[in-house]
């Protein structure tokens, strides 16, 4: 019964998935349906569809990482911070002047440091997250306002910082696919210990579980698939957050019986479809002008982090 409602699930993500990207194939910036030939479908909005499912997709993936790692159901990558350092390297690259193709690198380069400084303050995540992202964001704007004497490097910047899939290609998804396709593996491979170590560090290092290796494995994924959805899409908040959230409901039973890999694989169905329907709404809410897809996940994402604190508030005063 359990197997049959998770297929079903499973199978119903899916092609919601497919749904969503077909959508996002023909519908144009006026809203209207097929509004362009063929060669507009293929040279545009196919990479910039396939960017906004893949993007999304790493973020959910990073997300239920990240939630998994440090137990607790508001981390996310752009709650603790770790999307805000990695968009902070890229945007120091950028005003650099230096190539785009090292742009994952520096992702990753910003997600590690980040993720190391909440490590370090772990005993207070949400605050030492919030911190970073503050910080970051600061440095990021002092940044942008250095770039506003080349017009061209200042919009380049905006459009990383606000998340903008506009004009995105190939050549992006390319950059990105090494560091993803890395991390997507690591996860994988590491779901059975994941689902060990939920029982308790002392119960996983009983059964031969190398805790502490795991642990740094799940965090260089976490940086890996972040880096990647950065190298696509910018910054695209609370994606992390809302895809695991929605994956563990995803099936009708108790979130405790889930397993890590299911709930990656619901996360990244999720947090693809959250991304092209947020990417659907930046390019038909105003146009002809389109807005940031980033924009539309953070308007999103906010009332929805405001709902799991009440909730949390709620559990926590119960018990």
């Amino acid at each position: 019964m359990k197997i049959k409602a998770e297929m079903g699930s499973m199978t119903f993500l899916i092609a919601a998935l497919t749904a969503t990207f077909a959508l996002s194939l023909v519908t144009g910036i006026s809203g209207s349906f097929l509004d362009s030939g063929t060669e507009a479908i293929v040279q545009f909005r196919l990479p910039r569809s396939t960017l906004a499912m893949l993007s999304g997709g790493f973020l959910g993936v990073a997300g239920a990482l990240t939630q998994n790692l440090f137990r607790n159901p508001l981390a996310s990558p752009s709650i603790l911070g770790i999307e805000a350092g990695g968009s902070l390297a890229v945007t120091a690259l950028l005003v650099a002047g230096l190539s785009l193709n090292l742009a994952p690198i520096a992702a990753l380069a910003g997600c590690l440091v980040a993720l190391m400084l909440v490590l370090t303050f772990r005993s207070n995540l949400i605050l030492s997250g919030l911190a970073i992202s503050t910080a970051a964001g600061s440095v990021g704007s002092l940044l942008l306002s250095i770039a506003l004497n080349d017009p061209g490097r200042a919009v380049s910047v905006l459009q990383w910082l606000l998340g903008s899939l506009s004009g995105r290609g190939w050549s992006d998804l390319m950059r990105a696919i090494p560091f993803a396709a890395a991390g997507l593996f690591m996860s994988w491979r590491l779901g059975p210990a994941l689902d060990t170590m939920m029982l308790g560090s002392q119960v996983a290092t009983s059964v031969g579980v190398d805790v502490e290796r795991k642990k740094l494995t799940a965090v260089t994924a976490v940086a890996l698939l972040t880096a990647a959805a950065i190298t696509g899409g910018g910054l695209l908040p609370f994606v992390g957050l809302i895809a695991p959230h929605l994956a563990r409901s995803a099936g009708g039973y108790r979130a405790g019986s889930l397993k890590s890999n299911s709930i990656a694989a619901k996360s990244f169905c999720l947090g693809a479809i959250l991304v092209m329907f947020a990417d659907l709404i930046a390019r038909t809410a105003a146009g002809p002008r389109e807005l940031e897809t980033g924009v539309i996940t953070g308007v999103i994402g906010g009332p929805f982090f405001l709902w799991c604190l009440w909730r949390q508030q709620r559990k926590e005063a119960r018990t």
